[in-house]
């Protein structure tokens, strides 16, 4: 309820067509925070595995379950496992003590995906549910506790720094107007999910340890400190979010949201234990503590802090429920290396409650996919079950029914160009002039209610083929828009052009999408004129008129005003079209169109031509079955070594630390117990008695290495990774070079 009146409101906010004073009181009526039938269906489904630990659809080691919510884009799946997610942070709180671990410390939800874009729009999503349970908890300590309910972003360093200092060095550049550096920035929310204030770099401040609190806080950008997470009401706290790394890993957050390649810092990182609740002590200043994290026994009072000494703690609640939105990307070499590192990942959110195992619940979700029930079990080595299930019609599940596109219930149109006998440029210059200037003509007569046609979203195979279009954008389509009148259109200027491609930073990705929001709207045209005639700085952007997108447009960006798309021509996978194409007319403030702009020359690109209408009636059949294997002798040349060293290194505290790499036994007892769990492992996903043989062979070589080189140490120590001149490194990083043995990826 609070979450999706809230982040309605912020949009308004954001757009300028409420402010602050109105308050949610205009927006606060059912239609506005009513479940879907499926979302509350699928949600009822799961309690009793969620809540049950020994549920045998949860914990069973081989015939536990994993629930795949298979509905079109755009339905509202997001919202259904985000149903979950709240039932999962308020259960923990409210079990509190089980098996001697508390509930409301460690990672409660783990949510994944595969594009740093992706993952950035379901933060900001998930911001504002985060946001609600902590507004819910503040009003109630006596019943949900005094740990603050939070939302870590887990990705790469050229998205979100890794460090405090890191994230310092950041913000100092960006206030003193130098040039961006090429690490990731920690202002990865542009305005307030609860209230819709801008949030610029001045609002976000570093709290260096050890005199600080150790902590990166984003408050809210309102600067009559209205908002409840503005510094004035939650001072060292602000927005419950946690972007750098080394916070995240003392202060676990409730909810982490990761990319699935982040997983392979495992074997490198020791602090990575504390994710799974693995944590040896405790800082009242800094948060927990682990053998890799160097912290004094006891810190001095300093900045308004009172003095602290560090206290042994046991171990935290591991994660009770992962997420793996948009199943359907996990496939091929990626998927493959995410099913062999899930090995570690399983194993290490498992746990021990009267005597029996207990696993963590796998949620996934997707809306195009094909023979799912072997990647699942591939995977997760879990069943499938998939919701809603099939009905008797394709056209009425019950949960769903599919419409005819008509004034009241506008869908998706899509039309197809082929210019046969001409240049396939000359095509995509005469497609974007007609699209352009007609939706231009439209907005003259209309206004605003001509926006979703008047940004063209540009879908490319390539970043190849986006670059030349880019330039024709520049050059030839400019040009034939300044006359656009005199072919019986209107005349149209190009002000913004944009890309989101992977050339794009991190820092980049989310001032784009904030701007993509953007309104098309005569009457703010006039003020940004009246603005700028008066000196002063527009107080709203200038839409894009163009956004031209790689797939990493193609699942998980939510911007609802989009209705217009041009393909250039037929994407490789019918799943990638379907996503893609999905992008635009996901509301009802307009049909979306798509126009696919097919190349002659191209065989394929001409079949589709030619076999259009029936394909696009029948394109959910078309979906590829994707390929997942963990197990094969390549993936585990490739993987095996990294998984092996993450589950011994995470799995105890005591082979945690760096150095302890060369402090391993012969009869060291760890081992055999990692190596029987991914045997057994293999086995009970390939259903191959030779599989597990060929897993075991290849173990016993590198732990026949790894001792080898425990007993040569000599003239130097032996370390997980490199440290100073004498400590060499167990672990490669992946170059140039030949793979070696215990080569790892990161």
């Amino acid at each position: 309820w609070q979450q999706r009146i809230h982040s309605t409101f912020a949009r308004k906010v954001r757009k300028k067509e409420l402010t602050f004073e109105d308050g949610t009181a205009t927006l606060d009526f059912p239609k506005n925070r009513s479940w879907r039938l499926f979302q509350i269906a699928f949600i009822l489904l799961n309690l009793p595995s969620l809540t049950n630990l020994h549920d045998p659809d949860r914990s069973h080691e081989t015939d536990a379950v994993a629930d795949l919510l298979w509905f079109a884009t755009g339905g509202g799946k997001t919202e259904a496992y985000l149903g979950l997610t709240a039932y999962i942070l308020a259960l923990r709180r409210l079990q509190g003590e089980v098996a001697g671990r508390r509930g409301d410390y460690g990672i409660a939800v783990l949510m994944r995906y595969t594009l740093r874009l992706l993952t950035l729009q379901q933060f900001q999503r998930a911001t504002a549910l985060i946001c609600a349970c902590e507004t819910i908890r503040r009003d109630n300590l006596g019943k949900w506790g005094n740990v603050p309910f939070r939302l870590g972003l887990w990705v790469g360093n050229k998205t979100t720094p890794n460090t405090l200092a890191a994230a310092a060095n950041s913000l100092r550049e960006r206030n003193l107007g130098g040039r961006p550096s090429i690490t990731g920035t920690p202002h990865q929310i542009m305005s307030c999910p609860w209230c819709g204030s801008e949030i610029r770099e001045q609002h976000l401040r570093v709290y260096e340890a050890p005199s600080d609190i150790g902590r990166c806080v984003t408050y809210c950008g309102d600067n009559l400190g209205r908002c409840e997470f503005s510094e004035a009401q939650a001072p060292r706290e602000g927005l419950p979010v946690m972007v750098v790394d080394e916070e995240i890993y003392r202060r676990p957050p409730s909810l982490l949201i990761a990319t699935v390649d982040k997983f392979a810092q495992m074997a490198w990182k020791g602090e990575t234990q504390m994710l799974f609740g693995k944590v040896t002590g405790e800082c009242p200043r800094h948060g927990f503590l682990s053998p890799e994290i160097e912290d004094g026994k006891s810190h001095p009072a300093r900045n308004g802090l009172p003095s602290v000494k560090s206290l042994e703690h046991g171990p935290l609640r591991p994660p009770d429920l992962i997420i793996q939105d948009e199943l359907h990307l996990i496939s091929g070499p990626l998927g493959s290396m995410v099913g062999l590192y899930e090995s570690a990942v399983d194993e290490l959110c498992s746990w021990q409650v009267d005597g029996k195992n207990v696993r963590p619940k796998v949620v996934a979700s997707t809306a195009t996919i094909r023979r799912a029930p072997d990647q699942v079990q591939k995977l997760f080595v879990r069943k499938l079950d998939v919701f809603p299930p099939q009905g008797t019609s394709i056209r009425d599940s019950f949960f769903a029914l599919q419409r005819t596109v008509a004034p009241e219930s506008p869908g998706r149109r899509y039309l197809g160009i082929c210019a046969f006998g001409r240049r396939y440029p000359v095509a995509m210059i005469r497609s974007y002039v007609a699209h352009m200037a007609s939706a231009q003509v439209l907005y003259e007569k209309y206004d605003h209610l001509a926006d979703p046609w008047m940004t063209v979203a540009g879908y490319f195979n390539s970043i190849r083929e986006l670059a030349g279009t880019r330039r024709l954008v520049d050059d030839d389509i400019k040009a034939r828009l300044r006359d656009a009148d005199q072919r019986g259109l209107a005349k149209r200027r190009i002000r913004a052009l944009e890309e989101l491609t992977s050339r794009k930073s991190g820092t980049d990705i989310p001032r784009i999408l904030e701007r993509l929001e953007s309104v098309f709207d005569k009457a703010t045209e006039v003020q940004r004129a009246a603005e700028r005639k008066e000196g002063k700085q527009p107080s709203t952007s200038v839409p894009f008129d163009v956004i031209l997108a790689t797939n990493m447009i193609s699942v998980g960006v939510d911007i609802d005003r989009l209705g217009l798309m041009l393909v250039a021509g037929q994407p490789k996978n019918t799943s990638e079209y379907i996503q893609a194409t999905s992008r635009v007319g996901r509301t009802d403030a307009g049909p979306g169109l798509v126009g696919t702009v097919f190349n002659w020359a191209r065989p394929r690109d001409l079949s589709h031509y030619e076999r259009f209408e029936h394909y696009h009636d029948t394109f959910y059949k078309h979906v590829e079955a994707l390929s997942v294997t963990p197990f094969s002798a390549r993936a585990l040349d490739r993987g095996l070594s990294g998984v092996m060293v993450a589950l011994m290194r995470l799995w105890d505290a005591r082979m945690n630390g760096n150095l302890k790499a060369g402090e391993l036994q012969d009869t060291d007892p760890l081992m055999p117990k990692a190596f029987a769990q991914l045997e057994s492992r293999s086995e009970n996903a390939t259903q191959d008695a030779a599989v597990a043989q060929r897993m075991k062979d290849m173990l016993d070589r590198r732990r026949d290495e790894w001792l080898r080189r425990v007993h040569n140490q000599k003239d130097h120590r032996l370390g997980y990774k490199p440290e100073g001149g004498a400590t060499v490194g167990l672990l490669e990083h992946a170059s140039a070079k030949d793979w070696e043995l215990f080569t790892c990826l990161d």
